[in-house]
């Protein structure tokens, strides 16, 4: 009886393999054009968004990253985990400039057809502050509320 049970185990795992393979999220020019762009990429989750859009994050080089694709397959951006220390000179400055006894919380890379640009969140005082700069240390954009303690 035990081995019936374990030989109808497997081959109802094996008849329904293929079945759960197939159902991927992966959207097959998509997969392509990550393979291309991405080599090397170590744990690489896919998931389709409410909103048709697919986002790949993934690990390369030990750094976390998410890239975003549209429903055909074209690479829409990425964003990328980053140290205060790997944010370009005028970044930097700019930062240390207007934010000087600032507390970096997060520092993200968006890379997009448009360009790179960096978004932040960052703690001054009693206030967050989310700020978007180009790789020129230009402020795009900075939103800040109060710090509920």
């Amino acid at each position: 009886m035990k081995n019936f049970i374990v030989a109808t185990a497997t081959a109802l795992a094996m008849g329904l393999s293929p079945v759960f393979a197939s159902e991927s999220n992966e959207n097959p020019q998509a997969a392509k054009v990550f393979a291309q762009q991405f080599i090397g990429a170590q744990n690489v989750k896919w998931s389709q968004m409410h909103d048709g859009y697919q986002k790949v994050s993934f690990v390369l080089n030990g750094v976390a990253a998410e890239t975003y694709f549209d429903a055909d397959g074209e690479l829409l951006g990425t964003i990328r985990n980053l140290l205060y220390n790997q944010l370009p000179l005028a970044v930097m400055q700019k930062l240390n400039n207007k934010f000087n006894d600032g507390v970096v919380l997060v520092v993200n890379e968006i890379t997009s057809p448009e360009g790179t640009s960096y978004k932040l969140i960052l703690e001054q005082k009693n206030r967050k502050y989310n700020v978007r700069l180009n790789s020129l240390g230009e402020v795009i954009e900075v939103e800040k509320e109060k710090v509920k303690k």
